[in-house]
């Protein structure tokens, strides 16, 4: 736990930058939301073209963040927008292709296979959950592409199951915790959004559809929540495992230290 209190640390010792990530935040959710709304998928939240790009960005920011923490440059701080070197983006990219293509044609075989042969959902559903497992793992992918800004032999899919051998426990540990700090801010959105509607704060400031501004208020919010919880903070909690058990996997040293992280 002290590993995930001192990660929230780090990401907050450039308090400036907040402002910035605030922003973004901000801009995201209006134009993602407007968007919808123009669109006539107002349900649709967070499945448009600016989602896409914000996200983009904001995953890029991250990397150069892991870069500089792991090579401890500038003190390992979240660095300014300016300081993204560009590189980072076509790289970001194809490990989003790869690896997201490597997802997709798991759940699309899972599911002709069903349509085909076995008429049961649970294949689908259980290569639905085997995905997002393995997924959890994929973040060890990024570090180590964090580390050099070098793809090469990050596209490799059986590495995620070398990580699994070497990093399973200390990595579900620090995942677990992490979802069980989302599902308290969860809880704390369901409770705002309560009390709004018993003291009927939530019908003030329509903005369009069945938008209002406490739902504005409440999803730039949660969205800033999750930024720096799922773009900084957990990646960065991960950095001491990927330094002491992952990289001597990249590297060829398999004299991996067992110890607790």
């Amino acid at each position: 736990m002290t590993r995930i209190v001192e990660s929230y640390k780090k990401i907050f010792e450039n308090k400036k930058i907040h402002i910035g990530l605030f922003i973004i935040t901000f801009l995201w959710t209006a134009t993602s939301i407007l968007l919808d709304i123009a669109s006539g998928r107002g349900d649709n939240y967070k499945q448009n073209i600016f989602d896409i790009l914000f996200g983009l960005f904001v995953g890029v920011h991250s990397l150069q963040f892991l870069h500089n923490a792991i090579n401890n440059i500038n003190s390992g701080i979240v660095p300014k927008f300016r300081e993204i070197k560009p590189e980072i983006f076509f790289g970001m990219i194809k490990l989003d292709i790869v690896w997201g293509f490597y997802a997709v044609a798991v759940i699309i075989a899972s599911v002709i296979i069903y349509m085909t042969t076995v008429n049961t959902l649970i294949l689908p559903i259980t290569a639905v959950a085997v995905t997002g497992f393995l997924a959890i793992f994929a973040y060890y992918v990024y570090l180590a592409y964090a580390e050099k800004l070098n793809t090469k032999g990050l596209f490799n899919i059986t590495l995620i199951f070398k990580f699994i051998k070497h990093a399973l426990k200390d990595t579900l540990i620090k995942f677990c915790l992490f979802v069980l700090i989302t599902l308290l801010a969860i809880l704390i959105c369901i409770l705002v959004y309560t009390a709004a509607a018993i003291t009927n704060i939530d019908t003030i400031g329509h903005i369009a559809g069945d938008y209002y501004a406490v739902d504005f208020i409440v999803i730039t919010l949660a969205g800033y929540f999750t930024i720096i919880t799922w773009y900084y903070a957990y990646p960065y909690s991960l950095t001491e495992i990927y330094i002491s058990k992952i990289r001597p996997l990249l590297t060829g040293k398999e004299d991996i230290n067992d110890e607790n992280v």
